[in-house]
């Protein structure tokens, strides 16, 4: 060896990627979010969703969201099987016409019935109360939480995947405190 050399080359080497190593982790530290994964469902905080508020004579008092929901929601289902059943008593209809508004039912039923198996499996899972709204691609669940942890996000995501096969990336959780 000789006298002056404090480094071989070697070990130059090592030096240079031990710092590497470190720059890259810092970097990925400073620039991923702890709070969001690929294909993790986005979170809206009540601060965007507000409950909202009834005027009952004098007073204001303040509506539950959840009982909202599920009764307009209740109400529009009913108001479409009126519809349909209207129309199918209509005699100048053909054949292809009644098949159409049939499937038209048993798509409303279908979609009421993956809405309301998602929120009966919330309720089992420990979400006090939930309200699904299914699109024809993407969903929205509102849940009672003051927050959500991963482990909770998770089955929410596990349960409606199941019941609907709806991508994980059009999965919109809402949390109401």
């Amino acid at each position: 060896m000789k006298k002056g050399k404090v480094f071989t080359k070697g070990q130059a080497a090592v030096v240079v990627m031990v710092l590497a190593l470190g720059a890259a982790v810092w970097l990925n530290m400073k620039f991923s979010s702890n709070e969001k994964y690929l294909g993790q469902a986005t979170f809206v905080s009540d601060d965007e969703v507000e409950n909202e508020t009834v005027a009952t004579g004098a007073d204001a008092e303040k509506t539950d969201y959840f009982e909202e929901a599920l009764n307009e929601r209740k109400d529009a289902l009913e108001a479409a099987k009126e519809q349909v059943e209207e129309l199918l008593d209509t005699e100048a209809l053909t054949q292809g016409e009644k098949d159409k508004a049939l499937a038209a039912i048993e798509n409303i039923a279908l979609r009421n019935e993956k809405q309301t198996n998602i929120e009966t499996l919330l309720k089992a899972k420990g979400f006090e109360k939930a309200v699904a709204v299914l699109g024809e691609d993407n969903i929205n669940i509102v849940v009672k939480s003051d927050g959500l942890t991963t482990a909770q996000t998770l089955q929410i995501q596990d349960i409606v995947t199941s019941q609907t096969g709806i991508a994980l990336g059009n999965i919109k959780i809402v949390t109401i405190k």
